[in-house]
């Protein structure tokens, strides 16, 4: 089995102590290396016509993000890049962290609101290096708790407002903060190498609600061509505002996307009918944001946002990474709203299909980008099942399941993380950043399981074909597309393990449509492993595969390595607006908890589950959308 680290360091987090204010660590100013450098000579890339699985994460934090040094990081982006690429990385503690398989592609999206400071208080050279604000944040007197809730406080208004004290010369703070932004492209274009490894530049707009809420979006470039100023938090007014700053700041040959995450945190605000401020999206917002926010982050540590048991559409697999209780009447924070899961919003966008001739909805994230923090980052950083035990490891173990987080709760019911996956014609900045405009992309839980996903004219063979996946290309449409002009569509789903992890129990599919101005959905299994088959309720019997909590060994049916499966929709309707996407399961694995409390010998916390079944979901299939 395959795990994220985010155990491993919350252990050695527990072990960390204060910092000396007078010593910065290398680590952090995290100057670009002049070895890394672009060749003299651009390296010619081999390109696959029929696109090639690359894994990512495109939501990562350094200790260049001003909420991640007061956690304890220390690791600024040098590190970040080459813990991505594969290298193994010291933390502040030691502990010496390293991807069991390198990433692909990754973006780090260090927090904007903090350019303005950040890097001035915790980096010598400036005038902010010696106010006692800043030498308290380098000793950690400022702890993580007093820096987030003060930084909640001054984020809550429209626009947000900027530390008063270290920012009373607010031209100087502008000035700072652009220089940070430049310092994120240097460091981007540095490790960026075409056909190894690519190194997205990018930032997160991270603005804040009450109860620690957020309206948070990473912010991911084409190239080198952004735009000048990292728009904030503390530049706009309300959403709309956001996007047409962004939109009217990156002109060509500028291209950008964002991606929401942590819509479970947005108290139904991301995807709302209204804006934040309760101010009407116009026609031209909507096609700009449509445009614009072609993803959606599924996952990541802070819970899952597919869909939840009691509220709106779902099915009894919407219990995985779950956060928040649904909202009860007159409750509208600490809770989930229709309008913060994934699948309820995919349905609300048709219904505005149909209302204005627009779904400004059709977005998907695949990443999911899977925040697992390396406290330099939320990369995917994978482990074997088992830590090796260290003497006295049990204590530091049981701190970690004791952890309370302002933000989060409990530290124990966070989730591990996710991946980002792509189908691209090359490791290149342009071939990535096309594949996630086009949303030919597809979200894990952490695995490296692959899912591709077409509809169209499909031949009911076509997984048996000689060429399917060209066939594929022909005759039909790839996840994230629209498909039209089909009166009957076949669609045709295929996944593959991850190399190094759980086989796979079943695919899925879920299809959500309006029908007389109601919304619907169905969930079917198309494929299960171990000679299963759906039943007339288009259900598998449930596997009986399972895992040894103990050991983390895999126990019952073996599962499969490969499922596919051709697909008709039995309720199908032409005209009538549906969207389809794919659900994989892998077999139970052993959470991370169980794996730290077994590597440092500690019982197991009794309100999370020891096995999980980690997955992984397709962009979707819209038909007669508008």
């Amino acid at each position: 089995m395959n795990l994220r680290a985010c155990a491993l360091i919350l252990l050695g987090g527990c072990l960390s102590g204060c910092s000396d204010p007078d010593i910065v660590p290398e680590s952090h100013i995290s100057a670009p290396p002049s070895a890394v450098s672009q060749p003299a000579v651009p390296v010619e890339v081999a390109r696959d016509p029929l696109r090639t699985a690359l894994f990512g994460d495109l939501h990562v934090h350094t200790s260049w993000s001003v909420d991640a040094y007061a956690g304890g990081n220390r690791l600024g982006p040098n590190s970040a890049y080459r813990f991505a690429r594969g290298e193994a990385v010291e933390l502040s503690n030691g502990v010496r962290a390293q991807l069991q398989t390198p990433l692909d592609f990754v973006a780090l999206t260090d927090h904007s609101e903090g350019f303005d400071t950040h890097l001035a208080c915790t980096i010598p050279g400036g005038p902010e290096f010696d106010l006692s604000q800043c030498r308290d944040m380098r000793s950690g007197d400022i702890t993580q708790e007093d820096m987030l809730r003060s930084g909640f406080e001054r984020g809550i208004p429209r626009p947000a407002k900027r530390d008063p004290v270290l920012c009373a010369d607010v031209e100087r703070c502008l000035a700072n903060a652009r220089i940070t932004w430049q310092r994120v492209q240097d460091a981007a274009n540095a490790y960026n190498e075409p056909g190894r490894f690519t190194a997205l530049i990018g930032y997160e707009f991270s603005s804040l609600l009450s109860d620690f809420g957020m309206l948070h979006r990473n912010v991911i470039f084409r190239g080198t061509d952004v735009i000048a100023h990292a728009i904030s938090s503390q530049d706009v007014t309300n959403q709309k505002d956001f996007f047409a700053q962004l939109d009217g700041a990156c002109v060509e040959p500028c291209e950008v996307l964002t991606i929401p995450h942590n819509t479970n945190y947005s108290w139904g605000l991301t995807f709302s009918r209204t804006d934040e401020d309760g101010s009407a999206y116009g026609a031209e917002d909507l096609a700009r944001r449509a445009r614009i926010e072609r993803l959606f982050e599924i996952t990541q540590q802070k819970g899952t946002s597919e869909c939840q048991l009691g509220v709106g559409a779902a099915d009894e697999e919407c219990t995985f990474g779950i956060m928040f209780p649904a909202c009860e009447e007159g409750q509208d924070t600490k809770c989930i709203k229709p309008a913060s899961m994934f699948r309820n919003v995919l349905l609300d966008g048709l219904a505005l299909g149909v209302e204005r001739d627009l779904n400004p909805y059709q977005t998907r994230r695949h990443r999911l980008h899977g925040h697992t923090q390396l406290r330099s980052g939320k990369h995917a950083l994978k482990l074997p099942a088992q830590f090796a035990r260290a003497e006295g490891s049990g204590f530091a173990a049981e701190r970690v399941f004791e952890l309370e987080h302002v933000v989060v709760g409990p530290v124990r019911r966070m989730s591990a993380g996710g991946l980002a996956g792509v189908w691209a014609e090359s490791n290149t900045r342009a071939d990535i950043f096309d594949a996630l405009r086009r949303r030919e992309a597809f979200a894990t839980s952490g695995s490296r399981l692959r899912i591709r996903f077409f509809g169209g004219n499909l031949p009911a063979d076509i997984g048996d074909r000689r060429e399917p996946v060209a066939l594929a290309y022909q005759a039909g449409v790839p996840m994230g597309s629209d498909l039209i002009g089909t009166e009957a569509p076949r669609f045709w789903v295929w996944a593959s393990q991850d190399p190094a992890g759980p086989r796979l129990d079943r695919i899925q599919i879920i299809k959500g449509w309006i029908e007389d101005g109601e919304q619907h959905q169905s969930v079917w299994d198309v494929a299960c492993s171990d000679g299963r088959v759906p039943g007339a309720s288009g259900r598998c019997a449930e596997t009986t595969a399972a895992v040894d909590p103990k050991t983390c060994k895999a126990i019952g049916a073996p599962g499969a390595g490969e499922l596919q499966a051709t697909f008709s929709d039995p309720g199908f309707v032409a005209r009538q607006p549906a969207f389809y996407y794919a659900r994989v399961l892998e077999n139970p694995s052993c959470r991370w908890t169980t794996v730290l409390a077994n590597g440092a010998g500690a019982d197991l916390p009794e309100d999370v589950p020891a096995a999980v079944q980690e997955r992984g979901w397709s962009s979707p299939i819209w038909v007669a959308s508008p």
